[in-house]
């Protein structure tokens, strides 16, 4: 019995030594609620849960990219992209008398898709770094927004007042020096704070409506018909709409 329980003991000891030395490993959830967030990240109550941690580093912030709402502005950047790169070849050579105004009105609508899409993807990547990270990178996130609106009503205008110059300038002019005061208005330091958020949407709903006075002067000179349907004016007041949810939401 006495050596059965030499032969035991060591082992014994052996078993508790090696328990004693192993590691406890806490995983932490990849995602917190926003009860757990900080202030500064508090911009919307509405979304209770699957908020990214905060980082701290850029490279916590590129290893965390799992948001539908990155790789959704992401590919849509490249999509556009690729229509930016491709549409003189693809499109425009089935109509030989296109010119360089052409060409430029629809390279600023895809350039300034490309900017709102990329922008805002790196925006949602770089927001978890860090509070003076994230109020940085939001400036580049609403100068997108911005861009895009105005770049919107570049290919409308052109085209929907392409017999009256002097019309397609002024309203090309307006929504322009409208973009810059947009711009000016968002990106203040001031209105990054999730309390202005209000603000920040009756501004990017203001701007979006600047487009209803062409349209109006369009469908009454040129009649209903010609402009929503042969001038895709329809597009047109959709995307208006779809802007204004987005706002809301």
């Amino acid at each position: 019995m006495s050596e059965a329980l030499r032969q035991r003991f060591p082992s014994n000891v052996a078993s508790i030594h090696e328990d004693s030395s192993e590691k406890i490993v806490i995983k932490q959830s990849l995602t917190i609620s926003w009860s757990e967030l900080p202030e500064w990240r508090k911009d919307n109550e509405y979304i209770v849960e699957g908020h990214r941690r905060t980082q701290y580093s850029w490279r916590g912030c590129l290893a965390s990219v799992y948001g539908f709402n990155i790789h959704s502005h992401l590919l849509g950047a490249v999509l556009f992209a690729w229509l930016l790169g491709s549409f003189r070849q693809v499109y425009f050579v089935h109509y030989e008398h296109t010119t360089w105004k052409d060409s430029t009105v629809f390279a600023i609508f895809l350039g300034a898709a490309i900017l709102c899409l990329s922008g805002s993807a790196f925006y949602h990547t770089t927001c978890v770094h860090s509070e003076s990270v994230s109020k940085r990178c939001n400036t580049i996130d609403y100068a997108g927004i911005v861009v895009l609106i105005v770049g919107s009503f570049f290919p409308c205008v052109y085209y929907g007042f392409y017999c009256d110059p002097h019309w397609q300038t002024l309203y090309l002019l307006a929504i322009t020096i409208a973009g810059a005061g947009a711009a000016y208005i968002v990106l203040n330091p001031e209105y990054s704070q999730p309390t202005h958020r209000h603000a920040r949407t009756t501004v990017f709903a203001a701007l979006g409506l600047c487009g209803v006075l062409p349209v109006l002067h369009g469908i009454f000179a040129q009649g209903f018909t010609k402009m929503i349907f042969e001038m895709g004016y329809a597009w047109l007041l959709l995307s208006g709409a779809l802007y204004f949810v987005g706002a809301l939401l």
